[in-house]
């Protein structure tokens, strides 16, 4: 076989020159190219989790109150990262019953928390807050037609890059501290990848909010063929340090017909992973106060970063708004601010 595939070659060089430009392409591509996140979990492509939170079938696999997913990592890549993040691709959150007429529908309130250590058990630093439900995109219904439903998503969160363990073990948990997300019926819906029988997943059952801190082995139910969307992202130190540019387009005004005004914003970068809306106010970080930014309904995740000014979540008066984006460095970058008067009809603009 190996002759016949050389006769082939030699027969028709031009094909055999074919192929060593593109061996030696790929090779100069891996090369030059050091400064791109890596990725790391059961799958190494982070698209290849699509089954369970989109549609269909979800396969019981909620994050919840009383259960966490745990994954251990496939052996890291020796390096220099100046930033490290741990995240999870989230969908299908659920709703409260609606309100008010036209109907409401708000996401079961809630938050996701995730952890990493280099053994199945956790201590308090090594926990973070990934997100809220609030931005989780939300479950369709055959009953209503509900807004915000979408494909389901990768959050992340930052993380000390001294807890990551370069030559060793890692094991990330997943799991929700809030009493209500206690199923499939009330809490969001976590991603997974077809395939393989590699004994690196589990289910640890019977939670009440919170993480085991001694070790066990094995640390919960082993899981095989689906695998979890549960990574780590590393940053190079010599990834570029350019932010993207964000700047404001257009502002159409609420009217008695259409309320809410529309606010379009030109993003320009590499690799924008999702952009949204942010409103100025008092941050609390410990016990110190400081103005600071929150965000403002739900993030868009592909052009065009054309928003609706949910005004309904916004005190009534004066409010600075802006729109806030970040890429798949993690690098933040926001527009200008400036002024809207929110009242119960419109949002009218001014610099």
């Amino acid at each position: 076989m190996i002759w016949k595939r050389l006769s082939l070659f030699l027969k028709k060089p031009e094909l055999f020159l074919f192929v060593l430009g593109l061996t030696v392409a790929w090779a100069d591509v891996q090369r030059r190219d050091t400064s791109y996140p890596l990725f790391f979990a059961a799958r190494s492509n982070p698209n290849e989790y699509s089954v369970f939170a989109n549609s269909g079938w979800d396969g019981n696999w909620y994050v919840g109150y009383n259960t966490a997913w745990v994954q251990q990592l496939p052996p890291l890549s020796p390096g220099s990262y100046s930033h490290a993040y741990i995240g999870a691709k989230l969908g299908r959150m659920k709703t409260l019953p609606p309100v008010g007429r036209p109907p409401v529908f708000n996401p079961i309130p809630g938050e996701i928390w995730m952890a990493i250590s280099s053994t199945p058990s956790w201590k308090t630093n090594q926990r973070f807050k990934l997100t809220s439900t609030a931005e989780i995109p939300t479950e369709g219904s055959p009953e209503y037609p509900l807004e915000d439903v979408g494909e389901s998503q990768w959050f992340w969160v930052e993380i000390p890059t001294n807890l990551v363990n370069l030559k060793g073990a890692n094991f990330l948990a997943l799991w929700s501290p809030s009493p209500d997300l206690i199923s499939v019926s009330s809490a969001p819906v976590l991603a997974a990848a077809l395939g393989g029988k590699d004994a690196g997943t589990w289910l640890i059952n019977n939670l009440k909010g919170d993480l085991p801190i001694t070790v066990k082995d094995p640390p919960g139910t082993p899981l095989t063929f689906f695998q979890p969307a549960i990574a780590l992202k590393l940053i190079p130190t010599d990834a570029p340090a350019t932010p993207p540019v964000v700047h404001l387009i257009s502002w159409e005004p609420g009217t008695p017909v259409h309320p809410k005004p529309v606010l379009t914003a030109s993003i320009q970068g590499d690799s924008i992973e999702r952009a949204w809306l942010e409103f100025a106010t008092s941050v609390r970080t410990g016990d110190v106060v400081h103005p600071g930014w929150k965000p403002l309904g739900r993030p868009l995740w592909k052009a065009p970063y054309t928003f609706t000014i949910p005004q309904e979540l916004l005190s009534q008066g004066k409010v600075q708004i802006r729109v806030a984006t970040v890429d798949v460095w993690e690098r933040r970058a926001a527009s200008d601010a400036f002024s809207i008067e929110v009242s119960s009809l419109s949002a009218p603009a001014h610099k």
